[in-house]
């Protein structure tokens, strides 16, 4: 199980961290991803499209489900919210997020005041072990409301 993780730096508030790993937290959802991974891979392999296609949108469909299947490390600060993993960190300070929501996968912060086609692109999913989410979710709502969100 992760445990939120507390740290302190200097004079600043207490910066809160989690890690998600979607084979031990959510294994039906990763094998699922991994299964059409590979059966879109296997689809793409067989367009008859140039080598240079091939591997291109091959590895278009990877980075999409890359977050079902590669663990990730949240981190929420005075800075704003962070998500890392394997293909980098996605950050976003508080001054751009206008909503923070709790959703079945975890917390989602968006930059729309109301729910948007765009969240998906422009927000982000900060995914949280199911045993944890609602010790997660009541550690981060007062750090929601400050911002407020």
């Amino acid at each position: 199980m992760s445990d939120p993780a507390v740290e302190t730096a200097g004079d600043e508030a207490p910066a809160l961290e989690w890690s998600f790993n979607p084979w031990r937290d959510r294994p039906g959802r990763a094998i699922a991803a991994l299964a059409f991974a590979v059966g879109l891979g296997v689809l793409v392999g067989t367009l008859g499209e140039p080598p240079l296609v091939r591997i291109g949108l091959g590895l278009v469909t990877l980075s999409a489900l890359t977050p079902m299947l590669v663990p990730a490390r949240c981190r929420v600060d005075e800075a704003g919210v962070a998500r890392r993993g394997l293909m980098g960190t996605a950050r976003r300070s508080w001054n751009e997020l206008r909503r923070g929501v709790a959703a079945p996968a975890g917390l989602l912060v968006s930059p729309y005041a109301k729910p948007h086609w765009l969240d998906t692109y422009r927000g982000l999913l900060l995914p949280m072990p199911p045993s944890r989410r609602d010790v997660l979710l009541a550690d981060l709502a007062p750090r929601l409301r400050v911002h407020g969100l």
